[in-house]
């Protein structure tokens, strides 16, 4: 079975280590790159994923809550699939006091590589409740099949 995210726990450790030092220097205000590939992009926040398997294919669930429809892109290229997109708030009214701010706003991008055993020129995406759903068929050929074999 091949992986949808190659890990690496010296990125996770960077990824975490800079998330604290945004936290303390920049007031959780990402400056990092969150990519899951090694491309240069500045990312505001991340949305959580899950990635699930079955018999037909992958499914990654992220959560998108606030993001309009309009404002995500998923695309599939060099066995790649991308998420992207920009959450947006409006501004509170000029004398309002803000007195915390914990809602992430601005761009995300998250990268994903494709298995080899799925059909990437079938990716379908839904959009419902806050929670992009990215469905990736398996191809035909990477199906099991039942082949009786006659024995002589």
């Amino acid at each position: 079975m091949t992986n949808l995210i190659n890990w690496n726990p010296f990125r996770e450790f960077h990824h975490v280590t800079n998330q604290l030092s945004d936290l303390v220097y920049n007031g959780g205000r990402s400056t990092t790159n969150e990519n899951e590939s090694t491309e240069k992009c500045k990312a505001d926040w991340i949305p959580a994923v899950n990635i699930t398997e079955s018999e037909s294919g992958y499914r990654i669930d992220a959560e998108v809550p606030g993001v309009k429809r309009e404002d995500v892109k998923v695309t599939v290229e060099h066995g790649k699939l991308t998420i992207q997109g920009e959450r947006k708030f409006e501004s509170s009214a000029e004398n309002d006091t803000l007195h915390r701010l914990e809602r992430s706003e601005g761009i995300f991008l998250r990268n994903f590589q494709i298995p080899d055993d799925a059909d990437s020129d079938s990716v379908k995406a839904e959009f419902k409740n806050g929670i992009l759903s990215v469905l990736i068929p398996k191809s035909e050929s990477s199906k099991l099949k039942e082949i009786e074999v006659e024995i002589s």
